[in-house]
């Protein structure tokens, strides 16, 4: 397990599967704020991260991301995003 540097109890292993939500987006990808789960304690946190994506993705989106990288003291966590979440979308456009 790798430890983030945001709490203990924040911990999960690279390859995990972490939904997340997108919270803005550049040239180069998409900030996502991932959230993290203990399932022995009931704790939640959020945790800022980063994955490379040339599409568009409003802001609000739910996404599936893998843990590709380890934060860095200077850098988010890496991730890739798996699948993105239309179907809330597609309801208000029905």
């Amino acid at each position: 397990m790798w430890d983030y540097g945001y709490n203990e109890e924040a911990t999960v292993n690279i390859r995990d599967s972490v939904p997340g939500i997108v919270k803005g987006q550049s040239k180069s990808g998409v900030y996502i704020e991932l959230n993290i789960e203990n399932d022995i304690e009931d704790h939640k946190e959020v945790v800022s991260a980063f994955g490379y994506w040339i599409g568009r993705l409003p802001i609000g989106t739910k996404v599936l991301c893998s843990i590709k990288k380890q934060a860095k003291e200077d850098k988010d966590i890496l991730v890739s995003v798996d699948s993105v979440f239309y179907q809330d979308d597609m309801v208000m456009a029905a």
